[in-house]
């Protein structure tokens, strides 16, 4: 019998769905995620770095773009034709362009690294910019011993050699960064809005002392306009001032007078309310219409010093175009000086005709203590009737001086009717010799001789009138810069800004790396640059060699034969007689440049190697041949401009009263007329020296001291030629007697973040239309 055996069929088992992820597939999950991630972090920081630089770009454009703007408005807006000897009966006003020693080839003194450490180490041994940490652009200029390396990583200022390995940048990328642009201006579309003494109430010039006056606002279509920039110093280790900003970089100026000779604010000369010890007063007598202000009957016809500190205090506090005055119909003098005359300084509004004079605008001093004149220039000031202690011709705005010693203290005069400080400021001059000047120095800085800049004791309520003190007839400019707190920070030789509770009221721009102004010469030689002089393959047009470029030193001085040598017969077209060589791969291409004034002479020589202060190249005459071709030239003599410029015929005997500083200048005619001896020479008559005063307008036909040699004494064995009051006789001819054709202002800024520079240039033609 068979068993029946039964089955139970089960379902069949099936494997079961995973719940989860290995290990291994983790990491890699987490690393394709990372990797995502890392992507899309990048592209948003590509996106927000290329926002942040358009953002930089645009700052940086809105910025130029006003500033460029508001500096071609005054250029159009210049009321004086760029013609010199101009006379102040025209009403004209003037135009001034003045060109600082420092260039693009040598932009500022505390980059010099002698030693090539790194470190900047000025003439004096003082701190420079340390390259290692600075943030300033560089240039990737090349050493000619690495000629494999295309392109360098910059070469130090001074031994020109590559840059240690530590130090990341040059600072060549800074520019041209002293020059200063002066001139008056008209605008009737936007006038100018300045700071002027309450016209009436308390507060008012008529019945309160100074320190208390008042201001309000007011418009005016003219004013007279200065433009310029401020370096930021290196500042001492210990000084702790944090006044500026980084070292190098600069900051961009522009301070706007009003002219408005129409002011009268009635001003009582007994000083109603104020007690000066009523010393020889007069009741009841009123200063006359535009005077602004009637100092102290205590500072007397000669304390020059007390009068200028008082008037750099007025225009510290108000917006005005003044100049200083004396008043001899004011009988208030303390006469306590047997040299003292009865009258009283007095401030009185600029018109444009007295602005035409150079001792009447705004920061032409000139000032000459009694204590540091000469007793040869007394003498002859006495015997023209000027006071011992004076203002010198041809009153520069900024000047290196001359000097015959090291370092030179500084005094700090305080307007007299403000209180002073416990303890004047510290400073001293940083000198360096002038090439082919013997011991001559000149000033290139200023620097603080201790670490207690902020002191308590040390605050100044206006700024003071800076002085160096040294006997000399050339003193350098000094002006004092005020932070916040009224604390001097640092002493410039070029204008000062506003400080104390105005300051930044006249910032135009920060962060500049160079504001150039430059000057049309039809006469510049400019030249082109064969890239394969072998073949003679020229470079494209706009890759010539102007004035302004490093190369042009050298292709200036492969052609000069030609241009030097009276007795060479130069090629009629082109003039030059250049081929382009593997040695010199230049050609003379045409004339015609924008140029520094005095472009003949450069802070490098043509080898590239940088001299202490300047040297002169050997062509130190353009276009000798052709006469006065080139307008620009500068004199034969050193590197300094002299206020005669044709040092060759007719030279000062006051020496260098604007040593390393050109100027171009309107001029004004009437320094032939006004009975004064601007140039300070004297006719020997029978063993007693007489001042030769005007003698270009006097009818007569003077000795020319030049003759003898001797720039100061005429004797009677110098002759006469070509007539009465011929143009060589003139006693102080401009700078360059030439019309000026246009000028060019050039702004270049740097944006560290973006490490961006951007660059604009403002063009103004003066050719009659």
């Amino acid at each position: 019998m068979t068993r029946n055996r039964r089955y139970l069929l089960l379902p069949s088992r099936q494997p079961l769905g995973r719940r989860g992820l290995t290990l291994v597939e983790m990491l890699v999950a987490i690393s394709i995620s990372l990797l995502m991630m890392a992507a899309v972090v990048t592209v948003f920081a590509n996106i927000s770095g290329s926002i942040s630089r358009r953002r930089a770009t645009i700052e940086m454009a809105s910025s130029l773009r006003s500033v460029r703007e508001t500096l071609a408005r005054d250029l159009a807006g210049a009321t004086c034709p760029a013609v010199p000897d101009q006379r102040p009966e025209s009403n004209h006003g003037y135009l001034e362009i003045i060109e600082g020693p420092q260039n693009d080839f040598y932009p500022t003194p505390w980059i010099w690294d002698g030693d090539n450490d790194g470190v900047g180490d000025p003439i004096s041994n003082t701190p420079g910019v340390d390259l290692s940490l600075s943030s300033l652009p560089g240039s990737n200029l090349r050493h000619a011993g690495t000629p494999d390396d295309e392109e360098g990583a910059g070469l130090t200022v001074g031994p020109n050699q590559p840059l240690p390995e530590e130090a990341p940048t040059d600072a060549r990328g800074l520019g041209d960064g002293d020059d200063i642009l002066m001139l008056t201006v008209r605008n009737e579309t936007d006038p100018f809005v300045g700071r002027i003494p309450l016209r009436s109430g308390p507060g008012a010039p008529s019945n309160t002392a100074f320190p208390l006056w008042q201001a309000e606002e007011v418009e005016s279509q003219l004013a007279e306009v200065a433009w310029f920039a401020v370096e930021n110093p290196v500042e001492r280790s210990g000084a702790q001032t944090f006044a500026f900003g980084e070292p190098g970089y600069r900051t961009i100026y522009r301070r706007a007078l009003l002219i408005l000779p129409d002011l009268d604010y009635r001003i009582d000369v007994t000083e109603s309310g104020v007690d000066y010890g009523n010393q020889n007063t007069t009741a009841g007598r009123l200063a006359g219409p535009g005077v602004v202000r009637v100092l102290a009957p205590a500072i007397g016809r000669p304390d020059v010093s007390q009068a200028l500190a008082s008037l750099i205090a007025f225009q510290e506090q108000y917006d005005l175009s003044v100049h200083l005055e004396w008043d001899p119909l004011l009988p208030d003098s303390t006469l306590d000086d047997a040299r003292d005359a009865p009258g009283r300084w007095v401030i009185r509004a600029n018109t444009l005709g007295s602005l035409t004079k150079r001792e009447n605008r705004y920061e032409h001093h000139g000032y000459v203590g009694e204590s540091l004149a000469p007793q040869a220039v007394i003498d002859l000031y006495v015997a023209s009737n000027l006071a011992p202690s004076y203002r010198a011709f041809p009153y520069p705005v900024a000047s290196g001086g001359r000097f015959n010693a090291g370092p030179i203290g500084l005094s700090f005069v305080n307007d007299i009717e403000v209180p002073p400080p416990g303890d004047p400021a510290a400073f001293r001059s940083v000198v360096a010799p002038i090439p082919g000047a013997g011991s001559a120095r000149s000033v290139v800085a200023y620097e603080p001789t201790d670490d207690q800049i902020l002191a308590q004791n040390r605050r100044y309520s206006v700024r003071p009138f800076v002085v160096p003190n040294y006997e000399t007839d050339t003193p350098a400019t000094a002006r004092a810069i005020l932070n916040e707190d009224g604390h001097v920070v640092h002493v410039t030789r070029g204008l000062a800004p506003l400080g104390g509770a105005r300051r930044g009221d006249d910032v135009m721009l920060t962060g500049a790396l160079a504001f150039d102004l430059r000057v049309y010469d039809p006469g510049a030689p400019v030249y082109a640059y064969y890239t394969d002089a072998a073949n003679s393959q020229p470079v494209q047009l706009d890759q010539t060699i102007e004035p302004s470029d490093p190369a042009w030193a050298s292709a200036f001085n492969a052609d000069a034969p030609w241009w030097l040598n009276a007795g060479a017969t130069p090629p009629l077209d082109p003039i030059g007689n250049l081929s382009p060589t593997t040695v010199v791969p230049f050609v003379f291409q045409r004339r015609g440049a924008y140029v520094d004034l005095g472009y003949g002479s450069t802070f490098l020589t043509p080898s590239g190697a940088a001299a202490n202060i300047g040297t002169v190249l050997p062509a130190q005459r353009f276009f000798p041949r052709s006469g006065n071709q080139a307008l620009f030239a500068t004199s034969p003599v050193a590197q300094t401009m002299r206020f005669f410029t044709d040092g060759a015929i007719r030279t000062p005997g006051s020496a260098d009263l604007t040593t390393f500083y050109r100027t171009y200048d309107t001029w004004s005619w009437h320094y032939e007329t006004n009975g004064l001896n601007e140039d300070r020479d004297s006719e020997n008559v029978g063993g007693v020296l007489r001042p030769m005063i005007d003698e270009g307008t006097n009818g007569f036909d003077d000795l020319d001291p030049t003759d003898s040699g001797d720039l100061l004494i005429a004797e009677a064995s110098d002759r006469r030629f070509n007539g009465p009051d011929d143009p060589a006789e003139r006693e102080a001819p401009p700078p360059y007697e030439t019309a000026l054709r246009g000028v060019q202002a050039m702004l270049r800024v740097y944006e560290p973040d973006s490490r961006q520079i951007r660059e604009v240039r403002v063009r103004e033609s003066f050719l009659p239309e």
